[in-house]
């Protein structure tokens, strides 16, 4: 089991923000956030540490380890601040986010976004039914029609219905323009 290390962070910062304070707001956020130094984790909020237990238990996934390559490999090309994503064994999808600290030498934050954890907001935002928003977060996952239809144990020709009345309520025209907007 991941322990959340210590935030180390000098105890007032330029901004005015206090480690406490600092700490506390990232504590909050619900998205999953790790804080390295050079190849060490510092700083785990609740979400990350969630997200690591779930993925060791479900596909025996060490996000640690992964999160660790994926930083070798943008410290070598020069390129953190990138955006990648990532997919779980069943096709499961994640953004993933490295961003240098200012002021922070070496260390570096990764946040993990899980696609379909904002399908609450995406429903009440857009007025999806709960059947649109099934099939929304199956094409999020990379379904085809004919596997969203067995999944959900409909028609091809139902699915086809659905997609085109999320295409309209959310104002796109493809599962591309679809995903894109709501990634």
């Amino acid at each position: 089991m991941v322990t959340a290390p210590q935030l180390t962070v000098a105890p007032e910062r330029p901004n005015g923000l206090s480690a406490s304070v600092l700490r506390s707001v990232l504590d909050q956020l619900w998205i999953a956030i790790f804080i390295f130094r050079g190849e060490r984790l510092i700083y785990t909020n609740p979400p990350a540490t969630r997200l690591v237990t779930r993925l060791r238990t479900k596909y025996r996934i060490e996000v640690v380890v992964m999160l660790l390559d994926h930083l070798a490999q943008f410290r070598d090309s020069h390129h953190v601040g990138a955006v990648i994503a990532l997919t779980g064994q069943d096709n499961e999808p994640f953004v993933v986010h490295l961003m240098e600290l200012p002021g922070r030498h070496g260390d570096v934050a990764v946040s993990i976004r899980e696609i379909g954890t904002d399908m609450p907001a995406y429903k009440d935002r857009y007025g999806l039914s709960r059947r649109e928003i099934q099939v929304t977060e199956l094409v999020l996952r990379g379904y085809r029609n004919s596997h969203i239809a067995a999944t959900l144990g409909i028609t091809p020709a139902t699915t086809k219905k659905h997609l085109s009345r999320i295409f309209e309520k959310v104002g796109v025209d493809s599962r591309a323009q679809l995903a894109s907007k709501l990634v």
